[in-house]
């Protein structure tokens, strides 16, 4: 029984932690940043904004651009910006900022917290699908319940080893009464459909809170480019919510930093940054703009999934 309970309770941490690692993989591989120094690690600041909510760009005068995790110093000014920050990094770096005009804080969303306490919760609830979807599943097997005496209990969960490993010869007792052994079957009832649907409106909530359309129409009839619109206006807010931190910092990056230059010389933006939320879809060859364009007109086939 313990072994069992074990067994059980690692199942169910080894789903969460795989649901767990998929949603910030998406939560994080959102935006697409271009012309970034190749220096600056952008997992590293996908990372930084999803799990804390904020990092600082800063110019290093030897590295270049840098964009570290922060704490703040002293007192902000009226909008709660902070005016003074302290930057640094697991290998010891350090560097403090006394001033606004030597960095610029990108945010991850315009509520500027971190959506790493909702992820783990989006990631507990379709563990949780998972799991019960897999118990119910696992209970079509038909459990059996035997009804016996006490001094026949050895002898019953002998037989009944005997038949689970396909034995083709069961050897028993003489004094086993199976007049006195009851077998009572109780199947589970099959819910595991209904839940797969629920697990589906778990997954869309969360793809609706970084931004990313997904819908899966349950209706047969067609439906026009205006009604899908109109069904993303969650995730059009949630895009916007995430995008207009981003381009507000590159825009603040690229005006103070555009004239910087390192200790030895080199410009500190080669080319101005840009970002965008990432539309396309990754391919080995280069495509027109006519083959990537998606119809504009006409109705939007309700059987398939638009995303």
């Amino acid at each position: 029984m313990e072994r069992k309970l074990i067994n059980s309770q690692l199942s169910n941490f080894k789903t969460y932690e795989m649901y767990k690692r998929q949603l910030l993989t998406l939560s994080e591989n959102v935006f697409e940043f271009k012309n970034m120094p190749k220096y600056i690690d952008k997992a590293f600041l996908n990372k930084c904004l999803v799990r804390q909510g904020s990092i600082a760009f800063f110019v290093d005068d030897v590295l270049g651009l840098l964009a570290l995790p922060y704490t703040i110093l002293g007192k902000p000014d009226v909008y709660d910006r902070p005016n003074a920050i302290k930057v640094s990094s697991q290998n010891g770096y350090t560097k403090t900022l006394k001033s606004q005009d030597d960095f610029v804080i990108m945010y991850d969303n315009n509520g500027r917290y971190p959506l790493w306490l909702d992820i783990l919760q989006y990631a507990e609830r379709i563990a949780l699908d998972t799991r019960t979807t897999d118990i119910n599943i696992a209970q079509q097997k038909t459990p059996r319940f035997w009804k016996t005496k006490s001094e026949k209990l050895k002898s019953i969960i002998d037989l009944v080893n005997n038949v689970d490993t396909c034995e083709n010869t069961v050897i028993s007792y003489d004094d086993l009464d199976l007049d006195d052994t009851t077998l009572v079957l109780a199947p589970a009832p099959f819910v595991a459909d209904k839940i797969d649907l629920h697990k589906e409106k778990d997954w869309n909530e969360f793809l609706r809170l970084i931004g990313i359309a997904n819908m899966n129409f349950q209706k047969k009839e067609r439906n026009i480019k205006d009604e899908v619109l109109a069904s993303q206006g969650g995730t059009i807010a949630s895009r916007y919510s995430r995008f207009e931190p981003r381009q507000d910092a590159i825009e603040l990056i690229n005006e103070k930093f555009k004239d910087r230059k390192t200790i030895d010389g080199k410009p500190v933006l080669e080319k101005m940054l840009e970002v965008k939320y990432y539309d396309g879809v990754p391919t080995s060859k280069e495509e027109t703009e006519d083959e990537n364009d998606v119809e504009s007109e006409g109705d939007y086939d309700t059987d398939t999934n638009v995303l």
